[in-house]
């Protein structure tokens, strides 16, 4: 018999307000965690025409769970 732990992850992807809000932080903060590599961040793909470094990020919060459960000793798999 195998023990499971289910997550529920509020969403796969959240803005950094919305990420600063859940984590009763200071966007500034999540910026700063951003740009020090401790979030990882998902980039939409954009157009020929703009500019990567314009396009909105956001916090990735299904490889933010992996990161987790990697660090727990936990195996990280998506349900189907």
């Amino acid at each position: 018999m195998s023990n499971q732990l289910i997550l529920s992850i509020p969403a796969p992807i959240l803005t950094y307000d919305e990420y600063a809000k859940l984590q009763g932080q200071k966007v500034k903060d999540v910026v700063n965690a951003v740009a020090n590599g401790r979030l990882p961040v998902y980039t939409p793909p954009c157009g020929p025409h703009e500019n990567p470094a314009r396009v909105k990020k956001y916090i990735n919060m299904v490889a933010l769970y992996a990161e987790a459960a990697k660090a727990a000793n936990l195996e990280f798999g998506l349900g189907s």
